[in-house]
């Protein structure tokens, strides 16, 4: 098993001074760049028009150019020291964009109840959380209206087999029964049904407004608290 407290994939330990391919759309198999779009655009209809939105889990700021100009504030968060330092890169270019290092699971020590119109934590950041509740309780106390949230789909090891060899991440162990896969570097691949998510909905006081299926190879979940 990968010694989690020495490697970090979001730290970059993948791709030291290399780009970040496997958080750069461009270098990823065709079905997972259709995701991508398909998922941009539905964010971007969803929160066109918002005075605050919530990025938990920012990454490199791959959305920052695609919602900033749509909404009043965009606040992403990470807790990745290397992920902070490329997505205020991008936010620099935006009056209207603020970049913070956060604990997913800690939002509401942050940010006052019903802070923000949406949020979203998208690319499976879900998956890579210690504990799936606790992030959706804690988006849920923020949020005034959805959360958005893609992850893995159950049922697609080959696609995702075949994107971490597209992009250069090494998998070192693998739980295929229940589809996680870990990466020499500590990263966590977990993949969720619908079935899943209404499950993990329902322990968060939470209510599945909508799911869908992204290109066959993600999931799309939007989620209202019920408080």
């Amino acid at each position: 098993m990968v010694d989690f407290s020495e490697k970090n994939f979001f730290e970059g330990k993948d791709f030291e001074s290399s780009p970040f391919r496997a958080l750069m759309p461009e270098f990823y198999p065709p079905e997972y760049q259709e995701y991508i779009r398909q998922e941009t655009a539905l964010l971007k209809e969803k929160v066109v028009g918002a005075k605050r939105i919530l990025e938990a889990g920012i990454g490199i700021g791959r959305l920052v150019p695609e919602l900033a100009p749509l909404v009043g504030e965009f606040v992403g968060v990470d807790k990745a020291r290397r992920m902070l330092e490329e997505s205020k890169k991008v936010a620099a270019s935006f009056q209207n964009v603020k970049i913070e290092e956060m604990n997913l699971e800690e939002l509401s020590k942050f940010f006052s109840e019903k802070y923000f119109d949406f949020s979203l934590c998208v690319w499976n950041t879900l998956g890579n959380v210690a504990s799936e509740v606790t992030v959706l309780q804690e988006l849920g106390k923020i949020t005034e209206k959805s959360v958005f949230i893609t992850t893995y789909l159950k049922g697609t090891l080959e696609h995702r087999k075949n994107w971490y060899k597209t992009v250069g991440v090494e998998i070192s162990d693998e739980d295929e029964t229940n589809e996680i896969f870990y990466s020499k570097s500590g990263l966590k691949s977990k993949s969720f049904s619908p079935e899943d998510m209404q499950q993990l909905a329902q322990e968060a006081g939470m209510d599945v407004v909508d799911s869908k299926i992204l290109n066959e190879v993600m999931l799309w979940t939007e989620l209202r608290s019920l408080k």
